[in-house]
């Protein structure tokens, strides 16, 4: 983060959820401002006064009937990913099936993007926050066996199998830093669903070829 204060925008129905989520963001950074809307109109118009370091977004919000309805969350969704495609996303719900909607859309969002379900611990909420910030894409399995790999992704193989590049390597050719490719790799790893492998001793950049290599994505 730069030296300007963390902003992060909480977009909530449920007033004291909204404050609760401040509250814990506060202990990620403890100078930062935190802005809690109770509406998606109301988090459109904050996001177009100024973009925050971390948008967190419940899917369900109340209806005219007093119902809960995931409609009004993954149309919200939708209008971030197209208008602000970088910005650091943290879905905090209870019901993360929903997104499966949205597959397609997650796969390409180029900020980081993490669901944590309200049924977790804090702590999950709050290592989610951490993972949002640093840019990492985070799902469940069953949602991540619905994305589709982009482009990028298939460059990324590329020069990670093919070339055999380093990650610092990998950034100079694309003119990214080096936590930016880190970043890449990590949703290679993550959309090929090798991130169980952690702890098991296998090399990742080797999972991620072999998994790539199963599915037929790069040809030796």
């Amino acid at each position: 983060m730069d030296c300007k204060l963390p902003l992060f925008l909480v977009i909530e129905d449920h007033p004291e959820v909204g404050q609760n989520n401040c509250e814990f963001l506060h202990m990620i950074e403890a100078q930062c401002s935190c802005i809690s809307v109770d509406t998606p109109d109301r988090g459109i118009e904050q996001l177009e006064l100024e973009l925050p370091n971390l948008v967190v977004v419940d899917l369900q919000f109340g209806t005219v009937g007093g119902e809960q309805s995931a409609k009004p969350g993954l149309a919200l969704l939708r209008q971030i990913f197209e208008r602000y495609p970088t910005v650091n996303i943290l879905v905090y719900t209870s019901e993360p099936n929903f997104l499966r909607q949205l597959a397609s859309q997650i796969g390409k969002h180029q900020g980081g993007f993490v669901v944590v379900n309200k049924m977790e611990r804090r702590s999950a909420f709050l290592e989610g926050v951490r993972s949002a910030l640093d840019g990492q894409l985070k799902v469940h399995r069953e949602l991540m066996k619905e994305m589709q790999l982009t482009q990028q992704d298939l460059e990324i193989l590329d020069l990670l199998c093919r070339h055999a590049l380093t990650d610092q390597a990998i950034a100079e050719r694309m003119h990214v830093s080096h936590k930016t490719a880190q970043n890449y790799v990590q949703r290679l790893k993550a959309k090929l669903d090798i991130e169980h492998l952690d702890g098991q001793n296998i090399n990742p950049r080797v999972a991620v070829c072999m998994a790539a290599i199963g599915r037929k994505l790069i040809v030796y």
